[in-house]
């Protein structure tokens, strides 16, 4: 009953709002210039309208993404209210998380959910997509299980990026972006033909923001990044029939990362309990109070130092008239990027030697604090063969042949002496795929569509691991070697029906399946007990939709909704943990079932040919269904004070308690929300131009706003990491160049000035006092707009 409720009350709200958009313009009555542009989207493989496909898909074009000033993949949260960003200890470790659904991990072996691809080509490690995002066209954000047509690692949704092609007449633009908070951007693309058959593309971007927490001891600001990107693109067209591109691509960052200020600490805590240590002296000159955002730590705070070298090449063939594949083309695309990053992290987080004097550690002799270094490598190979049939026939499909193989190793140094951990972890996966995608025209209003992939997939990996006898200075070290092998094979598919109620109006219902392969939790807890117990089972999804897509008002309002329902089960995410002098560990964790189901709504509206609004909306329920042996949080009892219960013994909801098995905390957090995931979401926007009559510019201001529900950071349901719900107002004003050569613009972001968290952590940092037991402390990560600033643009086409 509790289903058929939610389904009901969905498809009454989706139809509710259907409705509110027409109503309200038909009250405006808006000139008969003022029309919608097409959107032409690339979801399903092949370039179709955006309102023609059946896939709940947010389309954010180049003007939007110009006008809200989107830099990186973190800032596409404000456009695609489904859109999530996990940040962890370090850039290695960012994930990206659709509907609820998204793996947060530290080790190399675990796949993401959502998949990023760009220009065709997925990137082969989630990590080396949080950079620069320059020249880019179109983003499509794909909601759910899009296995079929993008891979294994699409079973949350995709990123589907497509960076802008060569002109054939020469243009070029720059852009310059300053803010009072030291942020820079520049960038300059040139684009044209070198001869008739052959164009080009260049663009060249350098971007720089210190960040918004200062770290007192060096004067710096961190949790910013700066990042040079440079990419091309040759498009050759020596005969009608033939086509052939590349495009090579280069990125350099530099991210300073993730430093969490405390923002309460109870009073009277040393660091590490060492008197010679108190809060007093590590954390001198900082309030503790909710909106701090000062540290005290080394110069090398963290972060990550990368580099992106990579290439694409395309052949298009277009089959002739005297062909049997007629109106067909055939495509190759290969590519080849190779992604390696430096880290590094100061894990004490302060500015003292504090080793010298810390009881564990003495005499260790070590003038210094503790720290992590190491390095990210990952080499990644595609190919894909694929035959795209006309799209002017009542057949139209997709088809293809797909090779990938992602080679990635992670070495890992912590110490010098306390909780020494060395590592060297390397992991292969190759994948073979076929697949298929079709849509049949059974009659002018109704279409089928179908589709499957099979997918073979061979992982492998290679643990070394440093044993230390000691933590004294050159104490005698034993290395243990796993390695393993795996496979297996899945299909997954998809089958839907849509119905044009009218040109302008298209519903569908689908129902697709998604897999992520199997994985190794290779991080630095790796032992022969968790070895023995790898590789962690595929995760698997099946995915319900109803859509409802509609031009309404002679194309002056696009109105889309879908209502979904996802089960997952076998879901692979690490769960943290501190230890207690604050070291930072995930441990792997197959979550046997999750559920989410929701309500997801998108609308842009042209009242005028001077007012254009656009909005988005989604609500997510996203549950875990069956999770008996999950972690406890820092808010529960520790491990002492637990009963132990006999084997097989699944607790109530939130209860806590030791297992002979584990003899550790666990709980059962069947019920419980995911985490990171608000409820309700949504985000409304618009822009009004202005004449200004006998000026040579017109100009032009808008407005966005966004807002969300509260969020538990924690799987564990942690009651003190709850990020309440907020909501933030952008305000932009400018000129415009009747000619369209040049813009000018200023802009107000978090114009309120309202503070939010984009992570939080229980715990009292490594503080602690053995006279003052119940010590509480609590850290938060601001996000890029916690703080208000102000800035200005300059836009220059030629």
């Amino acid at each position: 009953m509790t289903n058929i409720r939610f389904w009901l009350l969905a498809s009454s709200a989706a139809a509710v709002l259907a409705a509110a958009p027409g109503a309200a313009l038909a009250q405006s009555g808006p000139s008969a210039s003022a029309q919608l542009e097409e959107i032409i989207v690339t979801s399903t493989k092949r370039a179709e309208r955006l309102q023609d496909v059946p896939v709940s898909v947010t389309a954010v074009t180049a003007d939007v993404l110009e006008r809200n000033n989107v830099r990186e993949l973190g800032d596409l949260v404000k456009l695609s209210p489904g859109l999530v960003i996990n940040y962890g200890s370090q850039p290695g470790n960012f994930s990206i998380n659709m509907r609820g659904i998204g793996t947060f991990s530290n080790g190399i072996a675990v796949e993401s959910d959502v998949a990023v691809v760009i220009d065709d080509v997925p990137v082969g490690f989630q990590a080396a997509a949080f950079k620069d995002l320059i020249d880019v066209e179109r983003v499509e954000v794909l909601r759910g299980p899009q296995s079929t047509l993008f891979g294994k690692s699409a079973i949350a949704g995709v990123l589907n990026i497509a960076t802008a092609a060569p002109t054939k007449d020469f243009s070029g633009k720059a852009m310059i972006l300053v803010t009072d908070d030291a942020e820079k951007r520049i960038g300059f693309t040139v684009s044209g033909p070198i001869r008739d058959s052959l164009l080009m593309r260049l663009t060249v971007a350098k971007s720089d923001y210190d960040g918004n927490v200062k770290n007192l001891t060096t004067g710096k600001n961190v949790n910013g990044s700066s990042g040079f990107t440079a990419t091309a693109k040759l498009v050759w067209t020596p005969t009608e029939h033939l086509t052939l591109s590349v495009a090579p691509r280069y990125n350099h960052n530099v991210s300073t990362c993730c430093a969490s200020p405390i923002t309460e600490l109870t009073p009277g805590l040393n660091y590490q309990g060492a008197p010679a240590f108190p809060a007093t002296l590590t954390l001198r000159g900082i309030t503790i109070d909710k909106n701090n955002h000062f540290v005290r730590a080394d110069d090398r705070i963290g972060g990550g130092n990368s580099d992106v070298f990579g290439a694409t090449a395309r052949i298009d063939y277009d089959f002739g008239d005297a062909s049997i594949l007629k109106g067909h083309t055939l495509s190759s695309i290969t590519a080849h990027d190779r992604w390696k990053m430096v880290d590094f992290q100061d894990i004490d987080g302060t500015d003292q030697p504090f080793l010298l004097g810390f009881p564990v550690a003495s005499p260790s002799g070590v003038n210094s604090g503790a720290h992590i270094d190491g390095y990210f490598h990952a080499d990644s190979w595609t190919q894909e063969f694929r035959l795209t049939s006309p799209g002017d026939t009542r057949l139209r499909y997709v088809a293809g042949l797909w090779y990938a193989k992602n080679d990635l190793d992670r070495y890992l140094n912590r110490g010098p002496v306390l909780q020494l951990a060395r590592y060297l972890a390397e992991s292969t996966n190759e994948n073979y795929s076929a697949y298929a995608n079709a849509t049949w025209d059974i009659t002018d209003k109704l279409s089928l569509t179908g589709g499957g992939r099979l997918n073979r997939q061979k992982i492998s990996y290679h643990f070394d691991k440093t044993i230390f006898a000691s933590t004294a200075p050159g104490a005698a070290t034993t290395h243990q070697l796993f390695g393993k092998s795996d496979q297996d094979d899945a299909f997954t598919g998809k089958i839907g029906a849509q119905y044009k109620v009218t040109p302008d109006i298209m519903t569908f219902a689908t129902f697709s399946t998604g897999y992520k392969g199997q994985a190794y939790d290779l991080v630095s807890t790796f032992d022969a007990r968790i070895a023995a117990q790898m590789p962690v089972p595929p995760e698997t999804a099946k995915n319900y939709e109803l859509g409802f897509k509609s031009s309404l008002l002679n194309r002056r309002v696009y109105f889309n909704a879908t209502v979904f329902r996802a089960d997952y089960k076998g879901f692979q995410t690490s769960v943290t943990s501190f230890l207690p002098d604050g070291t930072f560990l995930t441990f792997l964790n197959s979550v046997g079932q999750l559920r989410t189901q929701g309500v997801e709504l998108d609308a842009v509206a042209r009242i005028t040919s001077n007012l254009r609004l656009n909005g988005a909306f989604a609500y997510t329920d996203a549950k875990v269904v069956d999770f008996p042996n999950g972690p406890c949080n820092n808010s529960q009892p520790a491990t002492a004070d637990l009963p132990l219960q006999p084997a097989g013994y699944v607790g109530k909801p939130g209860e806590c308690y030791r297992t002979p098995t584990t003899n550790g905390r666990v709980q059962n957090l069947a019920g419980r929300r995911l985490n990171n995931t608000p409820k309700f979401k949504f985000n409304i926007g618009g822009q009004y131009d202005i004449e200004l009559p006998g000026m040579p510019f017109k100009g032009f201001v808008g407005a966005t706003y966004r807002w969300q529900d509260d969020v538990n950071f924690s799987l564990s349901q942690d009651p003190r990491t709850v990020q309440k719900a907020y909501g933030i107002v952008d305000l932009k004003v400018g000129i415009n160049d009747r000619e369209g050569r040049y813009t000018v613009s200023a802009f107000a972001n978090n114009l309120l000035d309202k503070r939010y968290a984009q992570g939080l952590g229980n715990g009292t940092s490594g503080y602690s006092n053995p006279a003052i037991p119940t010590a509480l402390g609590r850290t938060w990560l601001p996000g890029r707009d916690a703080f208000r600033y102000f800035g200005a643009r300059l836009d220059v086409n030629f």
